[in-house]
């Protein structure tokens, strides 16, 4: 029995959140939430080394954990993997982990689902499953703060913000576009034959392309070419203001394919399964679209790196 399965009692949940499919987005792929928590943990090393230290100390009494690796970079994807091998995680956390504004008229409330308090003493894993990430953000950093935390709540509050913060700087994560967050709209890359998912394209090829397939190279890259001034203009903003870049970006770039598609498409299957977006549009990309995109990935990547090393130092002083 893992560890979240022992801190939660869950019931009547199953029948709220649809079955997980194995094709469902997660949002950014496993490589890049561990270069986001590698920026983060060069910065802290270099700038504010004792909190590195209390990370670390953090993450080590992490002895139950079978799905990941221990280290900052593993910890990092454990949200993830929390929901794809947890039933009563995936009930409990999916909604947790986006923003989905509308289009045209982003209402935080709304797409917080009324942004309902945490109960007296409840600790921010035990909150209901109808939050989203900007309030989930903000309550696992102020149980950071406080020193009457429990050490295996503190653990779930590192684990938890390790991936949310990555998860709040993907633009997909933060527009509500009835496609399942990209899963159902087709994209040809330049040069490609073979049409992908845009949530495959944006969260996995982009980052690819961006910054090669090895994490700890790219977050050694990405902070190298940091500057006082981007940690400094990057750092003093709130989850709300992340949510609402995204969801800009998301608008600006992400969505900045002609509105006409270029037909349809349906994605294969393997036998037995089904895809439950069926026929969709497709859209072909052309090189100035796809040099937007890696651009904005480098930068989503890099703000997430240093807002998660802030976050983190101002919380755990």
């Amino acid at each position: 029995m893992t560890r979240f399965r022992l801190c939660f009692t869950i019931v009547g949940l199953m029948a709220a959140v649809p079955f997980w499919e194995p094709s469902q987005s997660w949002a950014w792929g496993g490589e890049a939430h561990e270069v986001i928590a590698l920026i983060a943990d060069r910065l802290l090393d270099t700038g504010d080394p004792q909190v590195e230290k209390k990370i670390a100390e953090i993450l080590a009494a992490d002895k139950s954990n079978t799905w990941t690796k221990t280290d900052i970079a593993g910890e990092a994807i454990w949200a993830d993997a929390l929901r794809e091998k947890s039933p009563e995680g995936r009930a409990a956390t999916t909604k947790w982990h986006y923003v989905k504004f509308d289009p045209d008229k982003p209402d935080l409330n709304k797409a917080c689902f009324g942004r309902p308090a945490l109960k007296a003493m409840m600790p921010a894993s035990h909150g209901p499953q109808d939050d989203c990430i900007v309030d989930k953000i903000e309550q696992f950093a102020k149980e950071l703060r406080e020193p009457g935390t429990s050490d295996p709540e503190r653990l779930m509050a590192v684990q938890f913000l390790l991936n949310f913060v990555g998860d709040i700087h993907d633009p997909l994560f933060t527009v509500e576009r009835s496609d399942q967050s990209g899963r159902c709209v087709a994209v040809l890359p330049p040069g490609s034959k073979t049409p992908v998912r845009l949530s495959v394209y944006w969260e996995d090829d982009l980052v690819a392309e961006a910054e090669g397939k090895n994490p700890a190279k790219a977050a050694e890259q990405i902070a190298a070419r940091l500057t006082a001034v981007d940690i400094r203009k990057w750092s003093g903003r709130t989850p709300e203001e992340w949510a609402r870049e995204s969801y800009e970006l998301a608008k600006s770039v992400v969505y900045g394919f002609p509105a006409e598609a270029g037909g349809q498409f349906s994605f294969p299957v393997r036998k037995g399964e089904t895809d439950g977006c069926g026929p969709v549009p497709l859209h072909r990309l052309d090189v100035p679209y796809r040099d937007r995109a890696v651009a904005a990935v480098k930068e989503q990547l890099a703000k997430a790196g240093v807002r998660l090393a802030a976050l983190l130092r101002d919380n755990l002083q």
